[in-house]
C-alpha cells in the first residue's frame, strides 16, 4: 500500500506514504488515491478529508525513474490515470484540505491546488519542475493555478521553473492558511473538524457551484496533447537522463 488512511472522529486523514521518494506520485499511488477518494466520498461517517504526505514531505511530484517513456500507448495510459485521478480529487463531494510540510515539487503542487483549501507551513517549498524535465505541467495546473494566483503570476510561476517558500506562496494565494510554527497537519485537522460539524449537503452544493469541472477536463485534455508530444521529444529525453546522471541538462543543442 503505498497510501495510510486514519480517522478521527468523522476526519479522513490520508498520508501519502513513500517517504524513501519522498511520497512522489507512483502509478499505484494514483490508483489507490481514487480508489479511496470513492470510498470516502460514499461513505456517511466521513465529513471531511485532510491529506499531507508522510515523514516531513508532501509530494515530490511525479515518479521521475519512469521518465523517459517514449512508446504513445504508454503516455496516454499514464496521462489518462493522472486525469482520472485529478478528476477524483477536484470532485470529491467533502471538504478536501491539503496539509504542506517539506517539499511540494510538480505534481505535489498540482494535486494541492485541486484540494479546497492548502494550509502550508512557512518553511515548505513549492517548485514548479516541470520544464527542468522539458515537460509540460499537469493534474490540471494549467486550470486550476491560473485560478488561485492569476494568468500572469501562474505564467511566470511555471516557466521560470520557480521554487518558492510557504511564505510567499501565502502571499500569491497559493496557500490559504499559512502555519508559521509547528505542523500543517494540526491546522489542517482543526480546520477540517470544523467543516466537518457543517451542513454537509449544503457544502456539498456549493462545492458543485463553485467547481468548473468542464474548464478542469478540458485542460487535462490539453496536458495530454502536449504530454505526447513532449514524453518522446529529445528535450525530455535529455532531462529525463541528466536526472538520473545526477547532472544540469543541456537543452542547447539537439543530443
Amino acid at each position: 500500500m503505498t497510501i495510510r488512511l486514519e480517522t478521527l472522529d468523522s476526519v479522513a486523514i490520508i498520508t501519502l506514504d513513500q517517504p524513501k521518494i519522498r511520497n512522489a506520485m507512483t502509478a499505484d499511488m494514483r490508483v489507490e488515491l481514487r480508489g479511496l477518494l470513492a470510498r470516502l466520498g460514499a461513505d456517511d461517517n466521513v465529513h471531511a478529508v485532510v491529506m499531507l504526505g508522510a515523514e516531513g514531505n508532501f509530494c515530490a511530484g511525479g515518479d521521475v525513474r519512469t521518465m523517459g517513456e517514449t512508446d504513445p500507448a504508454k503516455i496516454r495510459d499514464r496521462m489518462s490515470c493522472v486525469a482520472e485521478t485529478a478528476i477524483a480529487v477536484a470532485t470529491f463531494p467533502k471538504p478536501l484540505i491539503a496539509a504542506i510540510t517539506g517539499h511540494a515539487a510538480g505534481a505535489g503542487v498540482s494535486v494541492a491546488c485541486l484540494a479546497d483549501m492548502v494550509v502550508a507551513e512557512e518553511t515548505s517549498t513549492f517548485t514548479f519542475s516541470f520544464l527542468r524535465l522539458a515537460l509540460g505541467p499537469d493534474w490540471g495546473l494549467t486550470w486550476s493555478l491560473a485560478r488561485r494566483v492569476g494568468e500572469t503570476q501562474a505564467k511566470r510561476l511555471i516557466l521560470t521553473r520557480a521554487a518558492i517558500d510557504g511564505a510567499e506562496a501565502y502571499r500569491l494565494g497559493l496557500v490559504d492558511v499559512l502555519v508559521p510554527a509547528g505542523p500543517a497537519r494540526d491546522k489542517a485537522i482543526a480546520i477540517a473538524k470544523d467543516l466537518a460539524h457543517g451542513p454537509s449537503a449544503a457544502i456539498e452544493a456549493v462545492k458543485g457551484m463553485l467547481s468548473d469541472e468542464a474548464g478542469l477536463r478540458t485542460a487535462l485534455a490539453n496536458e495530454m496533447a502536449m504530454q505526447l508530444d513532449r514524453f518522446p521529444h529529445w528535450e525530455h529525453q535529455e532531462g529525463a537522463a541528466a536526472f538520473r546522471d545526477k547532472r544540469s541538462a543541456n537543452y542547447s543543442q539537439k543530443a
